[in-house]
Order: C-alpha cells, then structure tokens, then sequence
C-alpha cells in the first residue's frame, strides 16, 4: 500500500486505533528504506484462498481511504516443501 506523501502519522494512528477490533487479523511493515512514498505491508493469514475471498479484503478504517494513493494485492502460499527446517504435514 502506497500512501499520499506526508500521510504516515495519520495512517499509522487510524490504523493503530482498529487494529483491536480486527479478528485473527493483520500485521503492518512499514518499508524504512527506498521507494519515492510511504509503504506499507499488510500480512493477513488465511487457510485457504476460499477463506480470503469470502472476506472482506479492504476492511480498512473509512478513516484512511483519503490517505492511500496505490494498493496492490498479492497472494503468497506457504509451500513446506520448498521451506528449510520446515517439514510437509501429513
């Protein structure tokens, strides 16, 4: 997520004032180094791509909608067998 320039402080306390009401929910980066504007990351572990889908993906303060210029979505899948240390479940 690309933020509006000069956005962080707001962002970062809208954000951090919801946070308690998310359920199993996110965990925030924010890159420190490089890039032109503000960054962030959001991780949001599912189970599965059905569970994410059925959720509401941007459920995000209405707070910080004026404060978000760009958002990408990418999807990761953890595969054990390509993980070091990490076995397949059987």
């Amino acid at each position: 997520m690309e933020l509006v320039p000069g956005a962080e402080r707001a962002f970062e306390a809208a954000i951090g004032a919801g946070q308690a009401k998310l359920e199993g929910e996110t965990l925030w980066f924010r890159m420190v180094a490089g890039g032109t504007a503000p960054r962030y990351v959001r991780l949001r572990p599912r189970p599965s791509l059905s569970a994410l889908l059925v959720e509401h993906v941007h459920a995000l303060p209405d707070k910080v909608d004026g404060l978000i210029a760009k958002t990408t979505v990418e999807i990761l899948t953890l595969r054990p067998t390509m993980s070091y240390g990490l076995s397949a479940a059987p």
